[in-house]
């Protein structure tokens, strides 16, 4: 049995302890692993599900499996904390509990239940994927994660993101919550709130899991979005859609990790991508990157950057962005955008 293995158990058995034996564990079982990078790994959506994929089981596995596989290598050599999208899951889910809200009149699930329902879920399918490609030498672990988001943020006046079915107007009228056009219909809207922290309780955890090289899985989809309520003290899940991105930066930060992967089906940041001008970017700093969120939409490339620049900027440490076909060549600087604070705050080259 590995020593990584023996900690990362270890800890699971002291994690409902007494918190001295916790704090202590994450002291004394770490050693074996301080010559080991943490990096924090942001899977897009891609690695679930291919654009025009059903939303199966079967093809979700197969989906894990080839990311696991391009993975493997990193995996093998590095502490890992993963982070995932949950976009089409939630969907679907939102679309069944409409489905039978028309057939029984139950209220369908928030979406606040909904994240935490993909969470469990697509951890699950990725830890039977990381065990069949790794062994059970390595422990591994989904955590179910709340994320702090601020009442105050202004995306709370100016919900954005699209949730769930489509309705008819009369249908629309019916809905909890704010409904917006979407072409010829009408779909609920929640807001984008920036995340804050993961509660403490889950970050202790993921510190104790994390010092002593287990694979977690974590902010799933962004997290579940809580806010405090400031009478009660009690935590409240609030009907949101956290940026996976921002989530993981933010994770990366508060676990000083070494580097942040966002993995997504493009090869790198471009400027005027789809167009005949499309430069592809090597490497560049933060500061200069800020400079060109122009050529970033916000709906698709725009949060990556942003989360890189965020990360880098508040830490020690480079985010890389490209396909996660080629995320072994990435970590080596053979592909992919890098944002580092190596060459200075002007940089930027291209391919």
């Amino acid at each position: 049995m590995t020593t990584a293995m023996i900690s990362c158990r270890q800890g699971l058995t002291l994690l409902f302890g007494r918190g001295a034996g916790l704090r202590q564990l994450s002291r004394t079982m770490s050693s074996a692993i301080h010559n080991k990078q943490h990096l924090v790994i942001a899977l897009g959506g891609n690695a679930l599900l291919k654009r025009g994929d059903p939303l199966t089981v079967e093809n979700q596995r197969k989906n894990i499996a080839d990311g696991v596989s391009s993975l493997l290598p990193i995996l093998k050599e590095n502490t890992v904390t993963i982070v995932h999208g949950n976009g089409p899951q939630v969907g679907l889910l939102a679309l069944q509990g409409a489905a039978f809200q028309k057939e029984s009149g139950v209220v369908p699930m928030r979406l606040d239940v909904l994240d935490a329902e993909t969470e469990g879920m697509i951890g699950y399918l990725i830890e039977q994927e990381v065990d069949a490609q790794i062994g059970r030498g390595r422990g591994m672990v989904t955590v179910l994660s709340q994320i702090i988001v601020d009442q105050a943020d202004p995306a709370f006046h100016n919900p954005t993101k699209f949730i769930g079915p489509v309705y008819t107007e009369e249908e629309a009228k019916k809905v909890d919550g704010v409904v917006k056009r979407d072409g010829d219909y009408f779909r609920k809207v929640v807001p984008s709130p920036l995340p804050i922290r993961l509660i403490d309780q889950q970050m202790a955890a993921l510190r104790l899991l994390t010092d002593n090289d287990c694979i977690v899985v974590c902010a799933g989809g962004g997290g579940i979005p809580v806010i405090e309520n400031n009478k009660s003290g009690r935590l409240e899940g609030v009907e949101a859609v956290i940026d996976k991105d921002h989530a993981a930066a933010m994770l990366g930060i508060n676990l000083n990790a070494n580097g942040l992967m966002i993995l997504t089906d493009v090869n790198a940041v471009a400027t005027d991508y789809n167009t005949p001008e499309i430069k592809w970017i090597k490497s560049v700093s933060p500061e200069q990157l800020e400079t060109m969120m122009k050529y970033f939409p916000p709906g698709s490339m725009g949060p990556k950057v942003e989360a890189a620049i965020n990360f880098v900027k508040k830490s020690k440490g480079w985010c890389t962005i490209g396909s996660l076909k080629e995320a072994d060549k990435m970590i080596s600087k053979k592909a992919g955008t890098l944002i580092t604070n190596e060459y200075g705050p002007n940089h930027v080259k291209y391919f």
